[in-house]
């Protein structure tokens, strides 16, 4: 055989393995490639994979508290309470939402002129949203003027309407007043 023979003979021979090693490396890029399709998604945080394990809940445990509690504590419910503790329900409502604005200045001084009016040191808005209003009012005429002295001071109407625009509030107040006009009219 001639040198040219031997010479293409390796050219085809080396060109069959190139051919061979191409088709050998497009099936394994086609392999990885349907691996990495049919393997589930992989989070990454900056193209580096992150793998995300899903915390365990503890059970828990509920125990009975031992103390006596301070205040009966109700819980709404869809359900309706009976009367008494409606009624207990929405003056702890109403407490609850006035303790929010007792640092107002404009709250204070109604109450400080409310109480120097009165000469009782127990009063407040809670006791004038209740169902005693008609009793207080009655035993002091002198609220009623202290009242409308406050209403022209646009701070304190303002803070009085962001109280009164409560649901919680006016409901509350409806279920103490109601049960008093209720309780007042009588039976026919």
């Amino acid at each position: 055989m001639s040198k040219a023979s031997r010479f293409f003979l390796w050219v085809i021979i080396l060109g069959l393995a190139f051919i061979a090693g191409l088709r050998l490396y497009r099936t394994y890029e086609q392999r990885t490639a349907e691996e990495a399709s049919s393997a589930e998604p992989t989070m990454t945080f900056n193209h580096v994979p992150v793998q995300r394990v899903i915390p365990q809940t503890e059970p828990q445990v509920y125990k009975r508290w031992t103390g006596e509690p301070a205040v009966q504590e109700i819980y709404l419910e869809d359900v309706s309470l009976p009367a008494p503790q409606e009624k207990e329900q929405a003056r702890q409502t109403v407490v609850s939402i006035l303790n929010d604005y007792k640092d107002d200045p404009k709250i204070q001084a109604f109450y400080a002129d409310l109480r120097a009016a009165t000469g009782r040191n127990d009063l407040d808005l809670a006791d004038l949203s209740g169902d005693g209003l008609p009793k207080l009012l009655a035993q002091y005429p002198q609220i009623q003027q202290v009242i409308a002295q406050y209403a022209k001071d646009p701070e304190f109407a303002k803070t009085l309407q962001e109280i009164f625009s409560n649901p919680q509030f006016a409901r509350s107040v409806g279920i103490l007043q109601q049960n008093k006009t209720a309780s007042t009219v009588p039976a026919s």
